[in-house]
């Protein structure tokens, strides 16, 4: 069952050969490849990590809900995966880093990973680099959650977007995930496969 669903995006491999870049919503048939180079799972710093999701004030965001996915599968398909649920930062300062990246009607949510989870990340960041040191086409990526959130409006035609951008460390900004998401047509999708009303 998806909301929102998964947005995923495999990220480029540090010392290997690159990865296109693409971003999926799954569930959703909308497919973006993602216009600048992206943080990679294996060398981004959980410490810094942040996730912004710019969206309609009326999409409601979970206290704690918003999953973030880090995964790396080889071509025998063994993954390494772990999902930790991200919370709000307090500091208004962290959204400084999008406010170029802003559209009219959007407000911004930055997340981050609790400390105990950033450490948790780091642990997990040393098993993928053992998978890739010891060679193989392995393919690391993030993906965020939002089936937990909801739409606190009526209908959303003419409604700003949705975008989903990540932060790896404190220098390199903020690159896009996924782009422009219709909330209009995730209203208008099956009930279980789109964003659903905060009053249903």
């Amino acid at each position: 069952m998806m909301t929102v669903g998964l947005m995923r995006l495999m990220s480029r491999l540090i010392g290997s050969a690159a990865l296109v870049p693409l971003a999926l919503v799954s569930g959703c048939s909308l497919f973006a490849p993602a216009p600048d180079p992206l943080p990679s799972p294996i060398a981004t710093n959980p410490a810094a990590l942040r996730i912004a999701i710019l969206a309609p004030e009326a999409l409601r965001l979970p206290a704690s809900g918003v999953a973030l996915t880090v995964f790396q599968q080889d071509p025998a398909g063994k993954t390494i995966t772990r999902s930790y649920d991200l919370v709000a930062v307090p500091d208004t300062a962290e959204g400084q880093g999008v406010a170029t990246r802003i559209k009219p009607g959007q407000v911004v949510h930055v997340l981050r990973l609790r400390p105990g989870d950033a450490l948790d990340l780091r642990e997990q960041q040393g098993d993928m680099e053992a998978v890739r040191a010891a060679g193989g086409d392995v393919r690391p990526g993030f993906s965020v959650g939002l089936e937990k959130a909801c739409w606190n409006g009526g209908g959303a035609e003419g409604a700003a977007p949705i975008n989903i951008l990540i932060k790896g460390d404190d220098d390199s900004g903020f690159h896009p995930l996924v782009a422009d998401i219709d909330v209009a047509q995730l209203l208008a999708r099956p009930a279980g496969t789109g964003l659903k009303s905060c009053h249903s």
